[in-house]
């Protein structure tokens, strides 16, 4: 069963070998510590499942010389593991090379971890330098130059478990980029608190300025957004793109990978056209007033449809539906907070039903309108299903769903991960901490494997985000 990993390891001493060449390597001393290291990662492939990755010894020599010496002599990535600061700590032994087989069945692995809860992190979170180094927030090595050159944002919409959320934000944090967290008021004081306390520990996070009384499928879901983006307009670090997601989501792409991508995109946005939705859902959701009801002795509001008529959608626009996630330009958000056309859509959206799935979409499809990054409503219907690229999830109508559904959305597990592991999206949407964790653990392992394998790109499946008929030169841009 180990011919697999003795395969690596061949390739492995293959790349060195081609390294010694790359970095004109000639002390004697220095090819002995590589042999060396060579061994200990061969016996770390036949005893351990730290490294989860393919390696791939295609072009090593193709990348810049500084990614590869630093990817030879990388020390710090089995500290990430030394320390605890990969995966749940309970969970250290889980075999995710298993994990991630075709043969996982989810009732063999762990169902459960250890929580932290916020008035835990309002204790840790006093000390910030101990925080941080407990936590494991700078566990990746240093940024390239070409991420540096080009920070995104980060918007979380987040309301419970912030041991999650936080699992979250380390795997996507780096200290270039900024972070913007938008807390539904319905938390709880101590959630809220212990939020602010953290956020005071990591100079690039904060709390967005507005917080909104979050209605599943209301306007206020779309605010939220809103008021984080005009914060980060006003943020100092000079972002190019913002991402925005849910405290459920997790990545499938580094940081670097999502630079690499977007950087193709040339300013355009990564935003749904959700060709597959009726007519008659689109009339339902914006033809009729919605408006908030109380629910009884409570504080909490619910969406309804009302029997009152709404007024089309302003300036003539066609009405598209797509995802409430995407990866917006930053000249796209300074339009959208800024056109008075946008604003006129915006203020129309208050009254439609799930409007942050229609005011992204119908923007940047506007054939009519001069918008910054905006896609062409003309593109074949092959390439619109293949362009969306932020965020991937399985609906009830689509599956397959190893466990469960909530709200038509599967809530991953491991047995999920075989068929997730080789998406191009960049996150996945959605887990729970409380429901099979394993899936969390080992795909917050391979994020971490993979970062440091910056000079062995992954494999896309030969596909690429700039050349193709079913990649982004096959969309209309503007």
């Amino acid at each position: 069963m180990y011919w697999k990993y003795i395969g690596k390891l061949i390739s492995l001493t293959r790349i060195f070998r081609k390294q010694r060449i790359c970095l004109k390597i000639e002390r004697k001393k220095t090819c002995i510590a590589i042999l060396i290291l060579v061994l200990f990662l061969g016996w770390l492939c036949l005893n351990h499942s730290y490294i989860a990755v393919e390696i791939r010894p295609a072009s090593v020599c193709d990348q810049p010389r500084e990614m590869v010496k630093d990817w030879i002599f990388q020390t710090d990535h089995l500290k990430g593991f030394k320390k605890k600061w990969v995966g749940f700590p309970d969970l250290v032994d889980i075999d995710c090379h298993k994990a991630f087989s075709r043969n996982a069945i989810n009732e063999k692995f762990p169902q459960e971890v250890r929580r932290t809860f916020p008035e835990d992190y309002l204790i840790l979170s006093r000390k910030c330098q101990e925080f941080r180094e407990n936590m494991g927030f700078y566990r990746y090595p240093a940024a390239s130059q070409e991420e540096k050159e080009f920070p995104l944002a980060f918007v979380l919409l987040i309301h419970k478990d912030l041991d999650q959320v936080l699992f979250l934000l380390r795997a996507i944090y780096r200290p270039h980029n900024v972070y913007c967290l938008s807390v539904d008021t319905k938390s709880s004081v101590q959630f809220l608190d212990a939020v602010r306390s953290v956020s005071r520990c990591l100079a690039n996070v904060f709390v967005a300025s507005k917080l909104e009384n979050i209605v599943y499928a209301g306007f206020s879901r779309l605010q939220a957004d809103l008021n984080c983006f005009k914060d980060l307009l006003d943020h100092p670090v000079k972002w190019k793109y913002a991402i925005n997601m849910p405290g459920q989501q997790f990545p499938l792409r580094t940081n670097l990978e999502v630079v690499n991508i977007l950087k193709h995109y040339n300013g355009s946005n990564d935003i749904e056209y959700d060709i597959r939705t009726v007519k008659e859902d689109i009339e339902w959701r914006t033809s009729w007033i919605h408006s908030y009801l109380k629910i009884n002795k409570t504080d909490r509001f619910e969406l309804v449809k009302t029997n009152i008529p709404h007024s089309p959608v302003p300036h003539g626009l066609k009405v598209v539906k797509g995802s409430a996630y995407g990866s917006f330009s930053r000249k796209f958000i300074a339009f959208v907070l800024s056109s008075p056309i946008a604003l006129d859509v915006l203020e129309w959206s208050q009254k439609i039903y799930s409007p942050d799935e229609i005011f992204w979409s119908t923007l940047n499809y506007a054939n009519n309108l001069s918008v910054p990054g905006r896609s062409s409503a003309n593109s074949s219907r092959q390439s619109l299903l293949k362009l969306y690229r932020t965020s991937y999830a399985t609906w009830e109508w689509s599956g397959p769903c190893s466990t469960k559904y909530i709200r038509n959305t599967c809530i991953y597990a491991t047995e999920d991960l075989h068929r997730l592991k080789n998406r191009q999206e960049f996150f996945l949407n959605k887990f729970d901490i409380e429901h099979h964790p394993t899936a969390l653990h080992c795909l917050d392992q391979l994020i971490y494997n993979i970062t440091f394998l910056t000079a062995v790109p992954r494999a896309t499946s030969g596909q690429t985000y700039s050349t193709g008929p079913n990649t982004l030169s096959s969309i209309k841009h503007v």
